[in-house]
Parts: structure tokens; sequence; C-alpha cells
């Protein structure tokens, strides 16, 4: 027997019919046809087939999602994309119930996306990469925002291509997108793009180099110490304090005697955000380097910070504070330095290869 609100009957109501003039708890029926004969007549253009397969995905229903996580047809992959991009369906209008229109539906639909848990990978990437080209700025920028979530390596080309995309948002979309790539290969695209941006899309990038953590480690520790811009080193540097890897000590104690006073204030800040790890590195620069105005001020600020947090250093850096800030600091202080690390090292709170990182 032939399904009474068929299809075709759902699509004039649809069609005819603007969210503002249907009341939202008056919705038409949605009958039992299958969700695999949904899936297919969806996408052969299918607005009302659609409309009903969108919303039992919307209530979790297992059948809808396999339906569409299960097929191999490249239209409604791409039809999928383009109602959550542009709310269309194959070009046409599309009407969607308020279930539909929330944020929770609207990411409900992009997990079908998800690597292992929707839409096949290869055929994700095979029509995200065409639809990347799409003449529609909406289009192309949901496109990148998928790519980001299947996180693929295959996808850093059109990623790396979109960071010159004429649209903005897209282009914000290729940075988001290269953070959640999770592959170290995106640091160097995504460092090159920091070179000329402006405060805004510096902070997009930022938290996209933070996303890819220990992986951007050896390409910001290299960007700290080669690049001229002080603007650069003082973002590198930010980025990472946040990641916190032990590889960065060298480059942020470095830092503290950076040229800029910007830079030489953030490395002091990531060096607080490492604790302890920082006191023995610190100590042996005090005790290398000149006891400069600015570095009594950096060094100071960074010892000060762990004094407060570790009761067990407190004694033997407190000892140096009082030290750096007395007249004659410049000449006392690489010794008085040598002589607390020393000192750390015998009360075994200090290795004596923490010094030499």
């Amino acid at each position: 027997m032939k399904d009474p609100d068929a299809t075709n009957i759902l699509e004039d109501q649809l069609s005819a019919t603007s969210a503002e003039s249907v009341p939202e708890d008056v919705l038409p029926p949605i009958g039992i046809t299958p969700p695999q004969i949904l899936a297919r007549d969806a996408a052969r253009g299918s607005r009302g087939a659609a409309w009903r397969l969108l919303l039992a995905i919307s209530k979790n229903e297992p059948q809808a999602v396999l339906a569409v996580s299960s097929t191999t047809d490249e239209q409604l992959v791409r039809n999928l994309v383009e109602c959550i991009a542009l709310g269309s369906w194959a070009g046409k209008s599309f009407t969607l119930p308020a279930q539909l229109r929330s944020a929770y539906a609207r990411m409900r639909l992009r997990t079908l996306f998800l690597p292992g848990a929707g839409i096949d990978t290869n055929l994700a990437l095979r029509v995200l990469t065409e639809v990347a080209r799409d003449a529609r700025p909406g289009m192309r920028g949901t496109a990148i925002y998928l790519l980001g979530m299947l996180g693929q390596r295959e996808s850093l080309g059109i990623l790396k291509n979109a960071l010159k995309d004429p649209t903005p948002a897209v282009r914000m979309q290729a940075i988001d997108a290269l953070g959640r790539l999770g592959d170290a290969s995106a640091v160097p695209v995504l460092l090159q793009a920091l070179h000329g941006a402006d405060e805004h899309v510096g902070g997009h990038i930022f938290s996209s180099l933070v996303r890819l953590n220990h992986a951007a480690v050896p390409a910001l520790v290299q960007e700290c110490k080669t690049a001229s811009s002080p603007w650069i080193r003082w973002s590198c540097m930010r980025a990472l304090g946040e990641i916190r890897d032990r590889r960065s000590l060298l480059v942020l104690v470095n830092g503290l005697c950076d040229e800029d006073h910007s830079v030489a204030w953030m490395a002091a800040k990531c060096l607080v955000s490492m604790g302890r790890m920082s006191v023995a590195p610190v100590l042996t620069l005090l005790t290398a380097k000149e006891t400069t105005p600015w570095l009594v001020e950096t060094a100071s600020y960074v010892l000060r910070s762990v004094s407060q947090r570790e009761a067990r250093y407190r004694p033997y850096l407190n000892a140096l504070l009082e030290q750096m800030h007395e007249v004659g600091s410049r000449v006392v202080t690489p010794q008085v330095a040598f002589k607390i690390l020393s000192e750390l090292e015998e009360a075994g709170l200090v290795k004596p290869e923490d010094a030499h990182i």
C-alpha cells in the first residue's frame, strides 16, 4: 500500500509554505517510508524525502542515521552539504521545521561527516574537495569546516589553498580546519599565514597552533629563534606557553633577554606557566648573562611566581630575589644564582641536567 503522505504531496506543501507561515506545532505527518528509500529519493532532489530523513536524524533514529552513514551516493552527500551551508536542497528552497533550525540540529548533521561514525571518509573527501571549489562562499566555507572535522592529511593542499580565498570567512574556516587537522605539516602553513596577519586573524592562527599541541613545538621553537618580527616571536612564544612542552624551555628562557620588551615579558609569562620546571634554566641564564635591569625584571617575575606557589623553593629563591634588587646586583647576581642552583641540587629540588636543557 502506498504511503498516504506521498513525497510529492509533502514536497508541494513545503515549497508553497514559508517557515514563518507554518506554526511550529503544526507539522505534516512523518509517514512510514523506510529511511533507505528516503535517502535514495533525497539524493535525487526530493525535498519532502529529505525533510523527513533529516528530521529522523535530528531525533537520532538509528535507521535514518545508518541510511546516510552507509550511503555511496555522492549526490546525497552533496545535497547534505548544501543543506548545512545554505539551507537549500538540490538547488531549491527548503523550508526546515523548527527542530532542524536549532544549533544542536546543525551540529548533529555535521557529525554525519565524522570519520568512523558517519559517511565513508573517502566518499566525504571526494565530495568536500569538489565543493571546496564551489562558486558560492557559503558552500566553500562549509566544505572547509567539514574537511577540518575529517582531519585527513590528504586535505592539506585544499586547506592551504583556501587560505588565499577571496572571502575572509572562508579563510578563517581554513585556519581553524588546519588546527583540527592534527598534523605537524599544517604548522608551517599556519606560521606563514601569521606573517602579515592582523590581530583578529592572528588570534585564530594562535588557537589553531595551540590545538595542534606538541606537534607544533619544533616549528614554533625555530620561529622564535629566527623570526625578525617581534609580533611573530611574541605570538609563537604565547603558543608555546599554552602548550607547555619541555622542549620549549630553552627558547623561552633566552626570550627573557629579547630586545623587544613585549616579547621578553611574554617569555616570562610562559615560563611562569611551566612552574618549577623553569627554575634551573632561569638560574643558569642568570649565571651566564649580564644582569641588566631588563633581565632583573623578567627573571624576578618568573622566580617570584614559583616561590609563591612552591613553598620548598621559597627560602632559596627569596634569598636570590633580595640580592637581585640590591645595589651592586649586576656583579653579585651571577654568583648568588650559581650558589642557589647548587643548593637546590643538593636539596634534590632540581637535577643537574635540568640546568642544561
